[in-house]
């Protein structure tokens, strides 16, 4: 774990399966989107990880949440345990990522009596109804989650629906050796049935604040009756930043409505609740203002960001700088943790510099998230010294400036016939990266 003493004390890799890709060339990737299906082997879902986990345990990331960390294509339980091996032999933390009322489960693909999908299969009565009526589930074409899967959704205020989500989570701990679990009720909308609708005081939108506060505390009791220190996340879809507009129900990534601190006051003691930065960071929508702090309670908090994915912004985008925003406005808002996606490999020379910012901001090394700190003492060995570095990071950003991307490129390649080995490898990385969005902007 890092030291007490730094700013920002943990740091998780957010995960799905499906887009987890540090085994380089092999057939089945996904780039972006929840609830793939799964397109590589076994083998590689066991390496893929492995080879995340080692990284982790070499570099001061303190754990990985998987999405999808139960299924029978890449191994189902035998996986898991092989896993969970893995990360106790580099003192990382693995996290299973479960839907209580959507995602699948614990179990998120297979035949399991611990998949969500097939209790609801079995027991369809108990399905989430959208808002004409009928049994809530997305598929393809749903407008903003890029899906392959058709994703169902459990009804909250069914009792059968809650003790299944209980059981699972007890059967999850007894039956492996996590560090942790992040838990979430669902972004992707909420039901409508008559018992939601009369239960609920508070308007919903994507998501509901009080289904949270009703699934998260089962959950954690769950946990905490087989395993008292596993680490339990749980999920808002919100930033802490007062909403401005009573009246708003806001989206994913919005702003605190005002009936949320009373929700989050019946959230479990002694989690980590997570919250969403994207919008909120320096160039974002929305001003982070003083006043966007956590409640005060007896829970920790975290801060997750999207950067370099689909989600949010350009794949692969070379995202130190917000990275370092990231680690120093949560220190500075009551954040002792941060969360980033860790999916990609450090192949990816953007993704290395990604990661290795994500874990030196906020450490005892770089309390201040200074960057260019990082730059000195971080990347200059990776890429030729202090100026080089700083000119990587420059040509990196060209792919927002297509016209002069090609001198940008040029000069990558020119670096790079200099260098040796890994150094020239980066650059050469860089060259190609850059080129791609030239030619993108080109056609």
């Amino acid at each position: 774990m890092s030291p007490s003493s730094a700013p920002i004390k943990t740091r998780i890799f957010w995960t799905w399966d499906h887009s987890t890709t540090w085994v380089l060339n092999q057939p089945g990737e996904h780039n972006c989107g929840c609830s793939n299906e799964y397109g590589r082997s076994a083998e590689t879902f066991l390496e893929d990880y492995s080879r995340l986990v080692r990284w982790c345990g070499a570099h001061g990331v303190d754990g990985v949440v998987v999405w999808g960390l139960l299924r029978d294509i890449h191994g189902g339980a035998d996986s898991v345990h092989r896993l969970c091996e893995v990360a106790r032999e580099h003192d990382v933390l693995l996290l299973a990522g479960a839907g209580l009322n959507a995602y699948g489960g614990v179990y998120y693909a297979g035949d399991s009596p611990w998949s969500l999908d097939r209790h609801l299969q079995a027991h369809p009565e108990l399905m989430a109804l959208n808002a004409e009526g009928d049994p809530h589930i997305i598929g393809a074409t749903h407008p903003y989650l890029p899906t392959e899967r058709p994703m169902l959704h459990a009804c909250p205020s069914r009792e059968e629906n809650r003790e299944f989500a209980m059981e699972s989570l007890r059967w999850l701990f007894e039956t492996f050796d996590l560090g942790g679990v992040q838990v979430e009720t669902g972004d992707s909308r909420v039901c409508h049935c008559t018992r939601c609708r009369e239960r609920r005081q508070y308007p919903v939108k994507h998501f509901s604040w009080e289904d949270m506060a009703l699934m998260y505390p089962l959950a954690a009791d769950a946990v905490r009756t087989v395993n008292r220190d596993a680490l339990l996340i749980t999920e808002t879809y919100s930033h802490p930043e007062p909403s401005p507009d009573p009246n708003k129900v806001p989206g994913f990534g919005g702003a605190l409505p005002p009936w949320g601190p009373a929700c989050l006051a019946e959230f479990p003691e002694n989690v980590i609740v997570e919250w969403v930065a994207d919008d909120w960071l320096a160039g974002g929508k929305y001003t982070w203002t003083r006043e966007g702090v956590p409640p005060a309670g007896p829970r920790r908090h975290i801060m997750r960001a999207h950067f370099a994915s689909l989600f949010m912004e350009p794949l692969d985008n070379l995202a130190i700088d917000r990275i370092a925003d990231l680690a120093a406005r949560s220190a500075s808002h009551g954040f002792d943790a941060i969360s980033i996606f860790g999916e990609r490999s450090p192949f990816n020379a953007n993704a290395e510099l990604n990661y290795l910012a994500f874990a030196d901001c906020g450490s005892a090394a770089n309390p201040s998230s200074d960057l260019s700190s990082f730059l000195d003492r971080l990347a200059a060995p990776l890429l030729g010294g202090p100026a080089l570095a700083r000119e990587y990071v420059g040509i990196a950003r060209l792919i927002d400036r297509p016209m002069e991307a090609e001198t940008g490129v040029h000069r990558a390649r020119q670096i790079a016939a200099t260098m040796e080995s890994a150094v020239a490898r980066r650059w050469t990385w860089l060259a190609n990266y850059v080129a791609s969005h030239a030619y993108e902007a080109a056609e």
